[in-house]
């Protein structure tokens, strides 16, 4: 069985889209080194690696909760970005991405409109069932309206 068109790709996941949850992890770590280089008197550059239990080194061998120098922005910031170019990369794959609002907003005005006239449809024929039914007598098994 052929995959339903509008079916997102296995390689886009939510995981792949969120990139907050890394964004505020890595800018915490800023923070907290910049609180910290208050009392201390500045920024070193070093960042303090995890030697705490239950510490989970990052593949840059600091903890993901140790305080993150400036110098060390960049590095940390990688993953994220091609993170971001990869999801990018693969929304522009997705089907219909190249409409423009006003041509989804039209669309959604047909849609509706076809709606209301299945709406209209359905209440005719509601409307001549109960007819009918009424026709016939009322004998017989009769199936509730409302």
């Amino acid at each position: 069985m052929p995959p339903h068109p509008l079916e997102l790709p296995s390689t886009l996941s939510p995981d792949a889209l969120d990139t907050l949850t890394e964004l505020t992890g890595i800018l915490t770590r800023l923070r907290t080194a910049i609180q910290n280089s208050g009392s201390v008197g500045g920024i070193t550059g070093a960042t303090p690696a995890g030697t705490g239990p239950g510490a989970t080194p990052n593949p840059l061998g600091a903890s993901p909760n140790a305080p993150l120098s400036l110098k060390d922005v960049p590095a940390q910031t990688d993953a994220l970005k091609h993170k971001l170019q990869r999801a990018r990369t693969q929304m522009r794959q997705l089907p219909d991405m190249d409409r423009s609002v006003d041509e989804q907003e039209e669309e959604i005005r047909q849609l509706e409109e076809r709606i209301k006239m299945q709406r209209e449809v359905l209440d005719r024929l509601r409307d001549a069932g109960v007819k009918f039914g009424h026709e016939e007598g009322g004998t017989g098994d009769k199936m509730e309206t409302e």
